[in-house]
């Protein structure tokens, strides 16, 4: 067995203690810079961690102040802006082609500059119409018609060919519509009502012919010959009507069409329409079948415009003002344009009330016209998930009326009413009812006793643009004279329970 021994000297011992000692206080030494730097770097985070709840109080401030404030009216009008600019540039940059020209389809055929200064949009309307009307006693013959005494009369007829050319240019806000075509010559039955000579042309017509300016977001005026802002009847266009065609009522008590300038105010949930016009026909006030030297021309109607372009020479009113008022209950404007609501649809309603105003010419002298025309209308509507309901009641008053077939009269009242609603069967079929009733209250202007019940269905092939309405009117009460009207299909009758009509039309619109 072998044995290590180690020895060591007392001086290398010596040596090894101190350099133990050495390395231990070295260490020390070296330990208070380091925990100079874990202080320092704990002062750090400290702060950053105070400045971040400084910045996190900070954000839920703002985040606070914004909700509160972030739908102010003027945030509210800043950002309609920006969409409106953001819509207008994406609407001159779609469907470019390579002729640096817009087209296409959009409710119309249009072509379009593609800067989008200029647009013209064309479109139509076709309403091809069979009427079969049926009397339980015959009439007297009437001049010009000796066929009015037939107990049935029936037949074929296109009641509207018409152009829609509409568009804008120079800019969005110049914009302009023209609707030229064929019609009646007497659509409001003027000459059956009080001229006595019923006018049955179909001829080369013009419908409305007006230019719009934009004057800012909400106002507007419009210029040319339009639908005069009185009744809703008249104001929905013709391919959006229920039934084939408006209420007896509202052709002889509605105000049509006129010439002249309106003024709109619209927003979101209101809009008010004011015209100075050329006034109405309808009501036999407007003469505009006078000769040049102020005879009349009445006889066979030589002459005679019954719809405008009018004369401002021939005008037949000293003034002529029409004001309407809309609110939106609830939807949006655009589902108020028609009476029918699909299945699916959004709820939508609206109340209206207009005045109308309208003094003529030489009152005492002339043979067709008032002194003072006043009206109002109210009318409620009401579309809803596959249903629609609308009612409206309208009433007149005529100063001093004068008519050399009629006879003279300090005062006629006329009144009117109409009650209608529809339900979809199914996504493609509407069933519809409406009832009417008014007239003059006068006996010397016919003392009418107007009641009409119309039922009928409409079958959409393809929306508005292309739908067959049938329809099945039974008049319970008298329709004189003064409410007839070829074009709607009621010939009139003094005995009562004694007429019933049959429509049929097919509707062709793009």
């Amino acid at each position: 067995m072998v044995t290590f021994t180690m020895t060591t000297r007392p001086r290398f011992t010596k040596k090894i203690v101190q350099v133990l000692c050495l390395s231990v206080l070295t260490s020390f030494a070296s330990a208070d810079p380091f925990q100079d730097q874990i202080d320092a770097l704990q002062q750090r985070i400290d702060s950053m961690e105070a400045d971040t709840d400084e910045m996190r109080s900070s954000l839920d401030m703002l985040r606070s102040d914004a909700e509160r404030e972030w739908l102010t009216e003027e945030r509210s009008v800043q950002i309609k802006t920006i969409v409106h600019d953001i819509l207008s540039d994406a609407d001159s940059r779609t469907n470019l082609m390579g002729d640096g020209l817009l087209g296409g389809w959009d409710e119309g055929f249009f072509i379009a500059s593609s800067d989008g200064r200029f647009k013209l949009k064309v479109g139509g309307l076709l309403q091809e119409r069979y009427i079969l009307n049926h009397l339980r006693v015959g009439l007297s013959p009437a001049p010009n018609d000796p066929a009015s005494n037939d107990r049935w009369r029936g037949g074929f007829e296109n009641t509207r060919t018409r152009l829609n050319i509409s568009g804008h240019i120079f800019d969005r806000d110049t914009t302009f519509l023209i609707q030229p075509g064929y019609g009646w010559r007497d659509p409001n039955a003027f000459g059956s009502g009080f001229v006595g000579t019923p006018m049955l042309n179909i001829e080369a017509r013009l419908w409305d012919a007006w230019i719009k300016f934009k004057l800012s977001e909400e106002w507007s005026a419009k210029v040319g010959i339009f639908t005069m802002p009185f009744t809703r009847e008249s104001l929905v266009s013709d391919q959006y009507q229920l039934a084939v065609d408006r209420s007896l009522i509202d052709y002889r008590i509605g105000l049509g069409r006129s010439q002249g300038v309106q003024f709109t105010w619209a927003n979101e949930d209101a809009r008010v329409f004011t015209s100075i016009t050329n006034g109405s026909i309808t009501l036999g006030s407007n003469d505009i079948a006078l000769n040049a030297d102020g005879t009349s021309a009445v006889d066979g109607l030589l002459g005679a415009n019954q719809i405008p372009p009018w004369s401002s020479i021939r005008n037949g009113t000293v003034w002529s003002s029409t004001t309407r008022m809309e609110l939106l209950l609830d939807g949006g404007w655009s589902q108020c344009r028609e009476f029918t609501s699909p299945i699916g649809a959004s709820n939508a309603s609206m109340i209206g009330i207009a005045f109308h105003a309208q003094r003529g010419v030489n009152a005492n002298k002339s043979n067709l016209t008032s002194e003072l025309d006043l009206g109002v209308t109210a009318d409620y509507s009401l579309n809803f998930n596959g249903g629609s309901f609308f009612v409206s009641g309208t009433y007149h008053n005529q100063k001093e009326v004068s008519n050399f077939r009629l006879g003279n009269t300090p005062n006629v009242d006329w009144v009117g009413y109409v009650v209608q609603g529809s339900v979809y069967t199914s996504s493609t079929s509407e069933v519809f009812l409406r009832f009417e009733g008014g007239g003059a209250k006068q006996e010397l202007y016919g003392g009418d006793d107007v009641h009409i019940l119309t039922t009928g269905v409409n079958w959409y092939l393809d929306g508005q643009d292309l739908k067959v309405t049938s329809d099945f009117g039974w008049s319970f009460g008298e329709i004189s004279q003064q409410m007839q009207n070829y074009m709607v299909g009621w010939r009139g009758s003094d005995n009562q329970n004694a007429e019933w009509l049959f429509r049929t039309q097919l509707q062709l619109s793009f």
